[in-house]
């Protein structure tokens, strides 16, 4: 009933229109003498039936809203949950509010401007803690590279056997990947403001990318074979480094033996760069999802080895620089990555 007297109370400007209406043409109709007043008060009755019907289905459908309304805030007062915080309106007051608000409307626009601002504050506390999460991470990458050097240091004693010196350095080259992927995920949703787009030989940037592996090389046996790579291409020089490093990792990560391919070919439009291993490769139905964020795969998962986040990098990399990578694999059978790379004069139209 409450609910009614309250829809009553909202439609009395329309209800007292259709009365002055009728009063209107009553007191037109006595002042020029019309006959058969009684057939208009006939019209009256049939129109204030309609609208009472109308009035009927629109009250009904305003009680039941009114009544979902209620029932919402209902819901978190005896679920638990709370919408606000200390110092401010209590949920109980604030569904007292909405029951005795004046209108649907007048309840519906407080709730929405509470939870609305309710909303923004959680936003900005989010914004906060991923701040000083991000100042933490990008601390601690940088805190870690102290004992990372002391360790360097300490491989040089002249008790450590030669075979364990290459097993902990293999160890701590690792750890020093791991922690430049720390730090390339850190940067990575600002890197349109870090790149530096110049000219480069593409030789030397893949040189300077296999040697930091070459303690992998030697430790797994592999066998490393570059070919043509006498090409100049147009990249930031440290984050495409960066993501041929994870390239390469992932290549000696999964090759057990063999080795890995590297070779390019290209033209006046674009470099075409190929990275090529003998490894175990990438199961058909893993393929189209290798690039997604945290997805490890079969194989991944098999060697508990993969974080899933390496060919995620290169890809928001890639997309930064203009860089095309195709991934072609066959389970058991290793994997080519083919880049296309833009060459000198293209540059603008991988800017985008």
């Amino acid at each position: 009933m409450r609910l009614w007297i309250r829809f009553f109370r909202e439609k009395k400007i329309a209800a007292a229109l259709y009365f002055v209406t009728v009063f209107l043409f009553f007191f037109v109709g006595s002042l020029y003498h019309m006959e058969n007043l009684e057939k208009l008060l006939y019209a009256m009755v049939l129109t204030l039936a309609v609208w009472a019907a109308a009035g009927l289905l629109e009250g009904m459908k305003y009680v039941r809203k009114s009544r979902q309304l209620e029932a919402f805030f209902r819901h978190f007062e005896q679920s638990g949950e709370v919408l606000f915080t200390d110092g401010e309106m209590a949920l109980n007051s604030l569904a007292g509010s909405v029951e005795s608000a004046e209108s649907y409307q007048d309840a519906l626009v407080f709730f929405l401007t509470a939870l609305s601002g309710r909303m923004e504050r959680e936003r900005t506390a989010w914004e906060e803690k991923a701040a000083e999460c991000g100042d933490y991470y990008l601390m601690w990458t940088h805190q870690i590279k102290t004992p990372i050097s002391a360790m360097k240091l300490l491989l040089n004693h002249p008790g450590l056997s030669e075979r364990n010196g290459f097993l902990l350095r293999e160890e701590l080259f690792k750890i020093e990947q791991y922690v430049d992927m720390v730090l390339a995920f850190q940067r990575l949703e600002s890197i349109s403001s870090d790149l530096v787009l110049q000219e480069h030989d593409l030789g030397r940037l893949v040189r300077q990318a296999v040697k930091k592996f070459s303690i992998l090389f030697i430790n797994k046996g592999l066998k490393l074979e570059l070919k043509e790579l006498d090409y100049r291409i147009v990249t930031d020089e440290k984050w495409f480094v960066f993501c041929l490093e994870q390239l390469l990792s992932n290549s000696i990560k999964y090759t057990p033996r063999g080795g890995i391919t590297i070779v390019a070919e290209g033209d006046e439009e674009k470099v075409v760069f190929c990275l090529e291993d003998t490894g175990i490769g990438i199961r058909e139905e893993d393929l189209p999802r290798i690039f997604e964020r945290g997805f490890t795969g079969y194989n991944g998962r098999l060697e508990k080895r993969s974080t899933g986040i390496g060919l995620y990098l290169c890809r928001r990399v890639y997309t930064q620089l203009g860089i095309t990578v195709e991934v072609e694999s066959r389970d058991g059978q290793g994997t080519r990555v083919t880049l296309g790379i833009p060459v000198p004069g293209k540059e603008d139209r991988y800017k985008e």
